[in-house]
């Protein structure tokens, strides 16, 4: 799951400038707004780590992404692991080893994790914007030396925001009584004028603590995507708890 370039001229940039402790909320907010990557499609490859109850796997994983519509996913270790298909209304995955699927709704994938989730925050996440933005607009602003944090509480949610001097998004929090999900944006690339996550490490801690890390090689932005998907036939449901 996430993002940098094809044949795209690509640096690095890592802003100078300091935090501007005089700017108030919103216009930090519109700040942020203005930085968010805007795309229509977003493609990349890379490699995905997962860490999940003492176990490390790692593989190659190619994301498309058509903003709205879809998040399709491909995982592989020299040969096709594994397929995903995210849309508003489900997920769907089938992996070739054991030759099963599952096609979830969100009310189950929430029964699964124990938090709430829907397409819009998965987008989101992969993107670098708020997985909340209306609680961002009703959030508190304070400074650290470095960076703009917007903090918000609610019904014992809890969500917190984290923007740099560039008002890119560096980290977010969101803590329930039952999970909590850290996303950490660790890297930045600029293509075609504007800033595109480069690495994101999510940690989730639930019943099983789980750490994805994804570093991103190759990016194309606003290019023509294909989505494939079907379930193979032959393969079995897989059990769900």
């Amino acid at each position: 799951m996430l993002l940098a370039v094809g044949c795209k001229s690509l640096k690095t940039i890592t802003p100078t400038a300091s935090i501007d402790t005089s700017l108030r909320s919103k216009r930090v907010q519109q700040q942020a707004e203005t930085t968010a990557l805007s795309f229509e499609t977003l493609q990349w490859r890379g490699q995905a780590t997962l860490d999940r109850g003492g176990k490390r796997q790692k593989i190659s994983l190619t994301a498309r992404l058509k903003q709205q519509h879809g998040i399709w996913l491909n995982g592989s270790v020299i040969v096709p692991l594994a397929r995903v298909f995210i849309t508003p209304n489900s997920l769907q995955f089938y992996e070739k080893i054991n030759r099963q699927y599952a096609t979830l709704d969100y009310k189950e994938v929430e029964s699964l994790l124990g938090v709430t989730v829907d397409y819009a925050t998965l987008e989101n996440i992969l993107t670098a914007k708020p997985v909340v933005p209306r609680a961002l607009k009703r959030a508190k602003l304070s400074f650290t030396n470095d960076a703009y944090v917007f903090s918000y509480r609610r019904k014992g949610i809890v969500l917190q925001f984290v923007f740099d001097a560039a008002f890119r998004l560096v980290e977010q929090r969101l803590k329930s009584d039952k999970a909590t999900l850290s996303v950490v944006y660790d890297n930045y690339k600029k293509i075609d004028g504007q800033w595109v996550p480069e690495q994101l490490r999510a940690s989730f801690l639930g019943q099983t603590p789980t750490i994805l890390t994804l570093h991103v090689k190759q990016t194309q932005l606003n290019t023509p995507v294909k989505m494939p998907f079907s379930i193979p036939e032959g393969y079995k449901p897989i059990p769900l708890p």
